[in-house]
């Protein structure tokens, strides 16, 4: 009985002094990087890009859309049917300058 109440307070001061595993920072993932709590990231989704911030949802993080397109973007040209000239004959004598 006595060697009971040595062994306990051992024990639990070691569980105590056990080292505790750090809980990681949440972060939102995209372009393959990490983005903290609060800041912005362009997203590229279904063909579209918008701007977004990262955000704690019921404790997850997840993407909020701030605007519908991403700031640098220029819109882009559309294409268009060009006509290239074909190339002619090569000349057959040299010609002077």
């Amino acid at each position: 009985m006595a060697i009971r109440f040595l062994v306990w307070p051992v024990g639990l001061a070691l569980a105590l002094a056990a080292p505790t595993p750090l809980q990681a920072a949440p972060t939102c993932l995209a372009n393959g990087k990490s983005f903290n709590v609060g800041e912005t990231a362009c997203l590229t989704v279904a063909g579209g890009s918008h701007l977004a911030r990262c955000d704690m949802v019921l404790n997850n993080t997840s993407w909020t859309r701030i605007k519908d397109e991403c700031p640098g973007d220029a819109p882009k040209p559309h294409p268009t049917s060009t006509s290239t000239p074909t190339p002619g004959p090569a000349p057959t004598e040299p010609t002077e300058n």
